[in-house]
């Protein structure tokens, strides 16, 4: 799986504001990364954050976790 960096063109902040605000509620809901002793508990942190974010969280416009919904679609997709 390959990476594709992006950032908005200058003096247009409003291209990357889904991240901006992705990254401010994943930094709110990780809390103080002091907590870590090392660098193996915070990079284990960050993988469970972001599991619960797509697998557990709740979205309010989807009403569901992100995984779920795109179950959802493969469901209806499967039966067309």
């Amino acid at each position: 799986m390959e990476i594709q960096l992006s950032a908005s063109n200058k003096a247009s902040p409003w291209q990357n504001g889904f991240m901006e605000r992705w990254f401010g509620g994943f930094k709110r809901e990780m809390g103080n990364l002091t907590q870590h002793q090392d660098i193996s508990q915070l990079h284990e942190a960050i993988v469970m954050q972001i599991y619960y974010y797509n697998h557990r969280r709740i979205h309010n416009a989807l009403g569901m976790s992100p995984a779920a919904y795109a179950a959802t679609l493969q469901a209806r997709q499967t039966v067309r």
